[in-house]
């Protein structure tokens, strides 16, 4: 019973101490981590919308740049580009390829392929008969 008396004394008197240090923590390193995981599920729906669209189009390929450290999924239609996923101005569009190596562009077929499903990344379960 002293030792239920004793932890509970210094947890209130941590609390109290470092409690207003841990929210403003909790409250300013929140925000960055939700940015991040915004960011990294905004670049996986840009990619897969992209190789969505790319798969619709006659040889469909796709070819990712980073503009100001965020990915563009260019997608063309033999060499013309069709549309970027996250969409930009069609103005930027030779400002982004100037320095890209359009041999670097992945066909949407083979992207498609190679794609895992979820099915093959579960264990297998082997159950008993009886």
């Amino acid at each position: 019973m002293a030792a239920k008396g004793r932890l509970a004394k210094n947890v209130v008197k941590y609390g109290v101490r470092y409690g207003p240090m841990a929210f403003e923590a909790v409250k300013h390193g929140r925000e960055p981590a939700q940015q991040a995981v915004q960011a990294a599920l905004a670049k996986r729906a840009a990619r897969k919308k992209a190789i969505e669209h790319a798969l619709t189009v006659r040889d469909g390929s796709l070819l990712k740049v980073i503009k100001d450290g965020q990915a563009v999924f260019f997608v063309f239609s033999g060499d013309a580009i069709v549309t970027t996923y996250p969409p930009v101005p069609q103005s930027s569009y030779p400002e982004l390829l100037r320095h890209a190596d359009l041999d670097r562009r992945e066909n949407a077929l083979a992207l498609a392929a190679s794609k895992q499903k979820l099915t093959e990344r579960l264990p297998r379960i082997h159950l008993r008969r009886r």
